[in-house]
């Protein structure tokens, strides 16, 4: 008993001088605490969302906070469009939509706002928020959702719009105000909801210049080839914020979720019903885009489309046409003039007379005549440069320490060259350890005159040293390099990987291109299907696949074209990157071809490629 009332005493005490310290101690707000994640709640519409016989020109929707909008111009959308855009402004807690325009019959209209409304605070997003009505006594309840894809990398594309038309014309999109619009999300993945039930033509356009219709020339397009019939007892997809896809199987269900919580886009994962393929149209204007004088030595005129010189025809006013000459670059729609007569490029202003094809308004095409004015400030600019001390004429070269067997070694100016000269130069080879000094040769490009080759058979294995003293190199203006040394060694072929792939599934000819891991094409063969393609002498690093389906046997990919009812060509992509090590051959077994229009996420567990050592 004794124990116990010496710890009741100690408690006492204890309690009686932590209320006195808390009398002292100053009073102050919790620090911390969990961050506030939640999204803004809606408290109130008015009209309430999912009216009838809507009425109004306005609503308004409040929150349980402050918002704000991100990019409201941008994300905001009506389906149907409106001609004039509402208004859209905040008022305390309260978002308020107002529009002057009177509002179809018997319509039910979507306001779309993505993810621009966010809170104050935190900018917590409130996602994929739409508010909808009915003028008339019935709302339209159908959806149709899509996925759109660039044509030729099918990677997804969202900064487009969506429109669908119940007027089924061909001309429709380019002349009317479509019945429903959309945007994508960032998977590419669009749903247009609250659809009348009907028979609808369904496009995807970039709309450059904001007018909700397809202009051509750099709008890019997409179209559906039928009539989709859309009814109630069809089931045409679900909303995507819903999070519910399109999956075959448990594995990619668990990869397209992987995919979406890591903000990764969707490749494979075509999660709605309708595939859009996004495409520009050929160039079928032809027309002057534009004309520059970039050096006081150096004119370029460029066209829409390629011209062969017999269609292009220029001449300098005042000056002989042996001042200059004239080339034409391999893709044939730029020509670049070399002015070679001290007297003309020092002067600033020169006139040129220039004819070429040019598509006037009947859409004919003729021959057409302009003067060009160009301009350069050539007093200390100009190739020879007045008092100004001559500059080194600056050389590109494609040497490096290890040659690919059978690549061109080029030198290449920024002006014109002259031939190269051999007697300035030292060119040693070594095999072995026996050191020979040989010739070097040089030719000229054919299309390039600012480009030369060294053409002097070189050996495997071999290494060499090619010295330059100064002035080994000229240009047409008197430029001289200054003096280099060079070392550099012919790589053998056991020194690179190789890709073997073995095309299965699909009769015709394909065109079989080799990508880097930007995608920039690096090689490409054509071969018909099935069948094998290598690509040999393959630096370490990684690669990737793709195949376009050459349909009109052209050998290059050939774009789409809405008004001749041509789909672009599909294209495939092996399912998974290469990983090219040295010495080594990648065969690949199981392209199949079959599926067109397939891209990997690169999240599946897929056979790995057979590599062998050589």
């Amino acid at each position: 008993m004794k124990r116990l009332s010496k710890i009741n005493n100690l408690t006492g005490v204890l309690i009686v001088a932590g209320l006195a310290i808390a009398s002292c101690a100053k009073i102050s707000a919790p620090v911390g605490g969990p961050k506030d994640t939640a999204p803004p709640v809606i408290v109130e519409s008015v009209p309430e969302n999912g009216s009838k016989l809507f009425s109004a020109n306005s609503f308004t929707v409040t929150f349980d906070e402050y918002v704000t909008l991100d990019k409201i111009t941008e994300k905001f959308m009506v389906s149907p469009p409106l001609k004039t855009k509402p208004e859209i402004l905040l008022k305390g807690k309260s978002l308020i939509v107002k529009w002057d325009e009177k509002l179809a019959d018997s319509t039910t209209y979507t306001f779309y706002f993505q993810d621009a409304i966010r809170d104050n605070n935190e900018g917590n997003i409130f996602n994929n928020y739409s508010y909808f009505f009915s003028t008339g006594n019935i709302i339209d309840s159908l959806s149709l959702t899509g996925n759109v894809f660039n044509a030729d990398n099918l990677e997804s594309s969202q900064d487009v719009l969506v429109v669908m038309y119940s007027n089924l014309s061909d001309t429709a999109p380019a002349k009317v105000i479509p019945s429903y619009i959309a945007k994508p999300d960032f998977s590419g993945g669009f749903t247009l909801n609250n659809v009348k039930p009907g028979d609808y033509r369904l496009y995807v356009l970039n709309d450059l210049n904001g007018n909700k219709l397809y202009d051509g020339g750099d709008e890019k397009f997409a179209f559906y080839d039928t009539v989709i019939n859309i009814t109630s007892d069809k089931f045409y997809g679900v909303k995507l914020d819903s999070v519910q896809r399109e999956i075959k199987s448990e594995s990619s269900e668990r990869d397209a979720a992987a995919a979406l919580k890591n903000n990764i886009k969707p490749e494979i994962f075509t999660f709605g019903k309708f595939k859009m393929f996004l495409f520009g149209e050929e160039k079928k204007l032809q027309y002057l885009t534009s004309s520059e004088r970039s050096s006081a030595g150096s004119l370029m005129f460029t066209l829409a489309l390629p011209a062969d010189t017999s269609r292009f025809d220029f001449s300098l006013l005042g000056a002989p046409d042996s001042s200059w000459f004239m080339e034409q670059n391999n893709s044939g729609d730029t020509f670049r003039i070399w002015i070679t007569d001290p007297e003309v490029y020092r002067t600033e202003i020169l006139k040129a007379l220039i004819k070429y094809p040019y598509t006037d308004s009947t859409k004919t095409l003729v021959y057409k005549s302009d003067t060009a004015t160009v301009r350069f400030r050539t007093v200390a600019s100009s190739p020879r440069g007045g008092r100004e001390k001559k500059q080194a004429l600056k050389l590109e070269k494609n040497l490096k320490s290890d040659i690919k067997p059978g690549t061109g070694i080029w030198f290449k100016g920024a002006t014109p060259l002259n031939n190269p000269d051999t007697s300035k130069m030292i060119f040693i080879q070594e095999i072995d350890t026996i050191s020979t000094r040989i010739k070097p040769v040089f030719e000229r490009d054919g299309k390039d005159s600012r480009k030369v080759f060294l053409k002097t058979p070189l050996v495997k294995g071999a290494t060499y040293s090619l010295v330059c003293k100064k002035a080994a190199f000229t240009d047409i203006y008197g430029l001289e390099s200054d003096s280099t040394g060079n070392k550099f060694r012919i790589a053998g072929e056991d020194e690179y990987g190789e890709i073997i792939a073995a095309l299965s599934g699909y009769n015709g000819r394909v065109i079989v291109q080799l990508l880097d891991d930007k995608e920039t094409v690096l090689s490409q063969k054509v071969i018909t299907a099935p069948g094998k393609v290598d690509f040999k002498l393959l630096e370490k690093g990684k690669y990737r696949l793709r195949a376009i389906y050459d349909l009109d046997n052209n050998g290059k990919f050939t774009t789409g074209d809405f008004y001749k009812k041509r789909q672009p060509e599909p294209v495939s992509y092996y399912y998974e990157v290469q990983d090219v090590k040295v010495n080594w051959v990648h065969e690949l077994d199981d392209w199949n071809l079959g599926k067109k229009n397939e891209k990997s996420l690169g999240l599946r567990s897929k056979p790995e490629s057979k590599t062998n050592s050589r």
